[in-house]
C-alpha cells in the first residue's frame, strides 16, 4: 500500500512538473468564440491637431466604443480579426482588423 501511494504522489509531481515547464504556446490568442485577437496601436494626427474617438466592432456604432486619441499621443487596442476600427463620432470605418495588423501602429494623420 505505501509503494502505491508513493509512486501515485511520484507520478502526479513529475505530471505536474512537466505540464508546467512546456514551452508557451506561440499561437495567436482565440476568444470563445474562435475570433483571433489582434493587438495593435494607433497614433494621433499629430499636427493637424484633430482628437479622435475611436470604437471597435464588427459594424460601425457597434462593440466598444469609444476611446480618446488625443493627436500627439499612441494608445494601445485589441479586436478581433473581421472586426473594423472606426470613428466613434462620425462612424466612419478607418480600417478592418486583420491578422497582419498585429503589432503595427495606425497613424490617423493619413486618415484626417
Amino acid at each position: 500500500m505505501k509503494k502505491t501511494a508513493l509512486f501515485l504522489v511520484v507520478f502526479l509531481v513529475v505530471v505536474s512538473f512537466v505540464y508546467s515547464s512546456a514551452p508557451l504556446n506561440s499561437k495567436p490568442e482565440l476568444t470563445a468564440n474562435n475570433a483571433e485577437r489582434v493587438n495593435f496601436k494607433i497614433k494621433g494626427t499629430g499636427s493637424k491637431n484633430i482628437a479622435v474617438t475611436i470604437g471597435i466592432g464588427s459594424q460601425p456604432g457597434s462593440g466598444a466604443c469609444c476611446s480618446g486619441v488625443s493627436p500627439f499621443t499612441t494608445a494601445s487596442f485589441v479586436g478581433n480579426v473581421g472586426d473594423v476600427v472606426y470613428d466613434g463620432k462620425t462612424r466612419r470605418v478607418i480600417t478592418k482588423i486583420y491578422s497582419e495588423m498585429n503589432g503595427t501602429t495606425i497613424d490617423l494623420a493619413q486618415y484626417y
